[in-house]
C-alpha cells in the first residue's frame, strides 16, 4: 500500500514541479548521496566528472556518517555535509526538514541528487536551490528541475550516476577507475602483517543503515575451503571486517585445514583497510562496501554474488582488475530496493571451484568475463 501511495503521489507531483535548464557556470554545487558505503564509493566517478565539467566550482557532498570516511580524502570535494538520518533506514519528515535547512545554509546554485528516494529528492527543493538535477525512477524524481530517467533495464549503479552528470554536457564513459585509485591516501600504522604474499578475505556484509540482507554472505564452509587452498598455494590469508564480524571469522578458521591466517577484523580504520588492500595480491568478498573500497584502491578483486545482480552492483572496474562471479537467478526488476530474491540458497550458488578458477585467471592477468555496462 505504501509503495502504491508513493507512486500515485509521485505521478501527480511530476506535473506540479517546474523543469528548467541547468545553469551555465554554477559556483557552488552540492551532491546529495546519503547512503550507503558501496553506493557512495560508486558515486565517486560521477563526482570526479562533475568536477571536470565545472573545475572552478566549489563542490560539497551531503553524506551520512556511515559512509563519510570514504570521501574524506577525495580531491574533488571541498566540504562534506552531514545528512543526518535521512537516507539511512527509517527517518521522519522532520529529519528531512532539518537536513534541508543545513543544505540551505550553503547557498548552492546547483544540487545533484544521486538517489531514487522522493524524500531525498525533495531536500534540494526544500533548501531553496533553484537548479536541481537528479535521478527519476518511476516518477519519484518529481522535485528535480532536470530529471534523468532511470531505465527498467539493468544498468550499473555507477553508470546511472554518471548518466545524471552527463546532463551537464560532459562526456562520461565506463572507464573511471583511475578516479577511485587516486582518491585514497591511507595512513598505515605498524600492524603485524605476513612477510609472504597475502590475500584479504572479507566474509561479512549485507548490513547497512538502509537494509539487512545476510543472504549476500557466502557460506562459512566455502570460505574455509577457499582460505585453505590459498594457504596451500603459498598465500597467507587475512580476514577483515568489523569487530562484530570476529565470531564469523573464527567460525571460518575453525573449519580450515591450514593455519597461515590473520584476523584483522575490528582492528583497522577504513584508511588502514585501504592500505591493506593496496598491498594485497587479491581481495575476495561479496556484494559489500568493503569490496568496492578494495576496487577503489586498485587491488585485484573477486566478488562473489548470490541474491543480487553484479551487472547492477558489481565492481566498477575493467575486467583485468576485478570480476564478479554469479549464477543468475530471477530478481526484482528495480534491484534490492524492490525486495529480496525468493527462495535463494547458496547450495545453488557459486562454488569453491568456480572461485578458484576465477582467482587463477585474475592473478594471471587473463581476460575475464565481467565488465560493467
Amino acid at each position: 500500500m505504501r509503495h502504491m501511495l508513493i507512486s500515485l503521489f509521485s505521478h501527480i507531483a511530476h506535473h506540479l514541479f517546474p523543469v528548467r535548464t541547468l545553469p551555465q557556470h554554477p559556483k557552488k554545487i552540492i551532491v546529495i548521496k546519503p547512503c550507503c558505503l558501496g553506493d557512495v564509493v560508486l558515486a565517486t566517478p560521477a563526482i570526479a566528472a562533475l568536477h571536470a565539467r565545472y573545475p572552478q566550482a566549489m563542490i560539497d557532498v551531503a553524506v551520512g556518517t556511515w559512509s563519510r570516511s570514504v570521501l574524506e580524502n577525495n580531491p574533488h570535494i571541498n566540504h562534506l555535509i552531514d545528512s543526518g538520518r535521512v537516507g539511512q533506514g527509517h527517518y521522519s519528515l522532520h529529519d528531512v526538514w532539518r537536513f534541508a535547512q543545513r543544505v540551505r545554509n550553503g547557498n548552492y546554485d546547483l544540487a545533484v541528487t544521486l538517489d531514487r528516494s522522493p524524500l531525498v529528492g525533495m531536500v534540494a527543493w526544500l533548501a531553496g536551490i533553484r537548479h536541481r538535477l537528479g535521478m527519476d525512477s518511476g516518477k519519484r524524481g518529481f522535485a528535480h528541475t532536470v530529471r534523468v530517467h532511470v531505465p527498467q533495464a539493468v544498468r550499473h549503479e555507477a553508470m546511472l550516476y554518471l548518466d545524471c552528470v552527463a546532463m551537464t554536457g560532459i562526456k562520461t564513459t565506463t572507464n573511471h577507475v583511475s578516479n577511485f585509485w587516486t582518491e585514497f591516501h591511507p595512513s598505515w600504522s605498524n600492524k603485524a602483517l605476513p612477510s609472504s604474499s597475502y590475500v584479504v578475505i572479507h566474509p561479512s556484509g549485507g548490513v547497512n543503515p538502509g537494509m539487512t540482507m545476510l543472504d549476500k554472505r557466502w557460506t562459512s564452509v566455502r570460505f574455509a575451503k577457499l582460505a585453505s587452498r590459498f594457504n596451500q598455494a603459498g598465500f597467507s590469508v587475512i580476514f577483515s571486517g568489523t569487530k562484530d564480524d570476529i565470531p564469523l571469522c573464527k567460525e571460518i578458521i575453525n573449519l580450515m585445514t591450514t593455519d597461515d591466517i590473520y584476523i584483522l577484523a575490528g582492528k583497522l580504520t577504513l584508511e588502514q583497510f585501504g592500505a591493506l588492500c593496496q598491498q594485497a595480491t587479491l581481495f575476495i568478498g561479496g556484494d559489500t562496501g568493503a569490496m568496492h573500497i578494495a576496487v577503489a584502491t586498485g587491488c585485484k578483486t573477486l566478488a562473489i554474488f548470490g541474491p543480487t545482480d553484479p551487472k547492477r552492483y558489481g565492481p566498477f572496474a575493467l575486467s583485468h582488475q576485478a570480476i564478479a562471479l554469479w549464477r543468475p537467478i530471477p530478481l526484482p526488476s528495480g534491484g534490492v530496493g524492490q525486495g529480496h530474491a525468493n527462495n535463494f540458497s547458496w547450495e545453488d550458488g557459486v562454488t569453491v571451484d568456480e572461485v578458484w578458477r576465477g582467482v587463477e585467471e585474475l592473478v594471471s592477468g587473463e581476460h575475464l568475463q565481467f565488465t560493467p555496462t
